[in-house]
């Protein structure tokens, strides 16, 4: 059964080698860095970094937190790939996020308007999406901004 740990540095290097397409795509278009880059930058500035883990404890995603209560993650296809995984990701994330919130008195953050599988996730966690910024980050593309407060 799938679930939430302790990251590494491993974990990192594994997800950034199998990272999901739109999550590439989303790192590009809102840093204008290369993907790997800009998701190993946010890694080493979040105060906290989780690994999802599959039924073997492989890394299949990571998700943390950066300074002022903005919350991140990425993934690997294969999170998305079972069912199973999408329902633990549920689970698990409601009370990751329920957690942080005890710390946080907000969580936030934007993401791009067509990752539709993170948007379906992150409104499953209780996230209210407050503004759609038409023209958001580098490449001045379309991302929501969405928010839970404690």
């Amino acid at each position: 059964m799938g679930h939430l740990r302790k990251s590494t540095v491993t974990d990192l290097n594994y997800v950034i080698d199998n990272l999901r397409v739109l999550d590439k795509v989303e790192a590009w278009y809102q840093t204008g860095e290369q993907p790997e880059e800009a998701v190993r930058r946010t890694y080493l500035s979040s105060k906290k970094v989780m690994t999802i883990a599959g039924d073997d404890d492989q890394p299949m995603g990571l998700c943390g937190v950066i300074v002022n209560g903005v919350i991140w993650m990425v993934s690997t296809e294969e999170l998305f790939s079972k069912k199973k995984y999408k329902i633990q990701l549920i689970r698990e994330g409601r009370k990751w996020i329920d957690n942080l919130l005890q710390k946080e008195n907000v969580l936030y953050n934007c993401v791009y308007a067509e990752n539709l599988s993170a948007i379906k996730w992150l409104k499953t966690l209780g996230f209210t999406f407050v503004k759609l910024h038409p023209e958001y980050g580098h490449m001045k593309k379309p991302f929501f901004e969405f928010v839970r407060i404690a």
